[in-house]
């Protein structure tokens, strides 16, 4: 299994599907596929013209081991600058 291809298509996924730039912060590997752990900037426009700082979201995501995407969620939310999270629920 190469990583990279791995990475890269969970990119690819988000780009395509949610329509945001991902930055995969973790990989770990479970008994039947991955879990990638990605964080991207939630609704930066709005953010921005509301002068406030930029929220990342962190998102998990389960991959088989044929690279196959069988699902995501969102985890958390944090603003950029913070270290600890904001609760989603």
């Amino acid at each position: 299994m190469d990583i990279q291809q791995l990475v890269n298509d969970v990119k690819t996924f988000f780009q395509s599907v949610l329509e945001k730039e991902a930055s995969v912060i973790g990989v770990r590997r479970q008994e039947n596929g991955w879990v990638v752990q990605v964080e991207t900037i939630e609704d930066s426009d709005y953010q921005r013209r509301r002068a406030l700082d930029d929220v990342v979201g962190l998102y998990e995501v389960e991959v088989s081991g044929n690279l196959e995407i069988l699902g995501y969620k969102r985890i958390g939310l944090r603003e950029r600058d913070e270290i600890g999270q904001i609760d989603v629920e």
